[in-house]
């Protein structure tokens, strides 16, 4: 990771994450550590996590929250979320949604072509089938 990438990171994550942090803490009711793995990003897309990664990972666990139900069955089964960016060319087909061991992963490329990361109906729809 080169200095352009270093610089993008702090300014996102100086800008952005913590509120993002809260919100969704606020959100499920616990706190939920999100890790953003900015070795795995292209300086051309890490201006892209605010509003394409994590607006829609907080909008799908909004979804999944709207009810205690909901709410317990997040706080019971994440601990922390991780978050890693693949190349634009064959997104679609590699990008992936995983929980495993309390960790939630999402693996898309968060600054391409829409086909190449989740939205938050996918986030919501993957959350409840696997909670």
């Amino acid at each position: 990771m080169g200095l352009q990438e270093k610089r993008a990171a702090k300014s996102i994550e100086d800008q952005y994450l913590a509120d993002y942090q809260q919100e969704i803490n606020e959100i499920v009711g616990k706190e939920l550590p999100i890790h953003i793995n900015w070795d795995t990003f292209e300086l051309d897309f890490i201006k892209f996590v605010p509003s394409v990664c994590l607006q829609r990972l907080t909008d799908g666990i909004k979804l999944v929250c709207k009810d205690d139900m909901g709410k317990e069955a997040m706080a019971e089964s994440v601990t922390s979320i991780e978050v890693y960016c693949i190349p634009n060319e064959g997104a679609e087909a590699k990008k992936e949604l995983k929980l495993e061991d309390g960790v939630f992963s999402l693996t898309a490329c968060w600054g391409g072509h829409h086909s190449g990361y989740f939205i938050d109906l996918t986030i919501r729809e993957y959350l409840e089938n696997n909670l």
